[in-house]
């Protein structure tokens, strides 16, 4: 019976999980870089008449590279102006970036709460609770 161990240690198996991951950190990178264009980009599309805007990000948008899932890379697009999110997925076959998801959140943050395991009510009650003790004097 062949020595599992060894296979597992083999010169190739190696060279192949370096360039492996090596690819990852590369569409890692062209993802950072495509995401530097779109900035600029939409940057440079919001300069108007009177100079360019002043607001969060580059013309209120805020793009960032990361993981989708273990195989896959996208953009994850966040517009503050449009209260608008976007989720990209880099299609390497391709070169092509693919929408796979995009959300308002103008009417989520209206919410006093959804889906929370205290409610604001018994946070305030905590935090009203906490203060009344330190300002408390201590006890002889």
């Amino acid at each position: 019976m062949p020595d599992q161990h060894a296979a597992d240690c083999s010169p190739a198996r190696h060279r192949a999980a370096r360039v492996g991951s090596a690819g990852r950190w590369l569409v890692v990178a062209l993802l950072g870089v495509i995401a530097a264009c779109l900035l600029i980009e939409v940057g440079a599309g919001r300069v108007g008449a009177q100079g360019p805007t002043h607001s969060a990000g580059a013309g209120g948008a805020f793009i960032v590279a990361g993981q989708i899932t273990p195989d896959t890379y996208g953009l994850y697009l966040v517009d503050t102006q449009h209260a608008t999110i976007a989720l990209y997925e880099y299609q390497p076959s391709s070169r092509k970036l693919r929408l796979l998801a995009a959300r308002t959140y103008m009417f989520d943050v209206q919410l006093d709460e959804y889906n929370t395991e205290l409610s604001p009510r018994e946070v305030k009650k905590l935090v009203a609770q906490q203060k009344r003790l330190e300002n408390t004097p201590a006890q002889p």
